[in-house]
């Protein structure tokens, strides 16, 4: 099979080929350390994870207004949201320390698109989005049934 456009014809077998060479490249493995999303120490992608929880968030967080927790530097869109997380940083942090809670219900580790995420009983879920695939409709299909998985496989999978 052959998928054709004007300017360049792709085998189906060598597409797949790069969408698994893809996949396995982006997802973590076993026993991976729990922050494998953050290389740099910047924190769910550099967003203020109170703002998640407020209309029209996700947004940028900024340098000048940080706070260090657990080895990593979460980044915050206003001083009072700061001083919100410094309060309780617990009511903020995402579950599963910001993995894909779709994929690691399915038992891989992947990093999120920090844009796609959803608040399920008060705490912060992310998500990600490869190719047509959204981890956040996935989960919405069975919430809890992917609950259960998903703490399941976070004991196991993330030190």
């Amino acid at each position: 099979m052959h998928i054709t456009s004007s300017a360049y014809t792709v085998k189906l077998p060598v597409l797949s080929l790069f969408l698994l060479t893809f996949l396995v490249a982006t997802t973590a493995t076993a026993e991976t350390d729990a922050h494998a999303c953050a290389p740099d120490g910047v924190a769910v992608g550099g967003f203020d994870l109170v703002s998640y929880h407020q209309s029209g968030g996700p947004a940028p967080g900024a340098e000048a207004l940080a706070h260090k927790l657990d080895g990593l530097t979460y980044r915050f869109a206003s001083e009072a949201n700061l001083a919100r997380f410094r309060q309780s940083p617990q009511a903020y942090l995402p579950v599963y320390q910001g993995w894909c809670a779709a994929t690691l219900a399915m038992g891989r580790l992947v990093c999120p698109d920090y844009t796609n995420f959803k608040i399920e009983d008060g705490k912060l879920l992310l998500f990600e989005i490869a190719g047509f695939t959204n981890g956040r409709t996935i989960w919405d299909s069975d919430p809890a049934g992917f609950r259960q998985q998903a703490d399941a496989n976070f004991k196991r999978l993330v030190k």
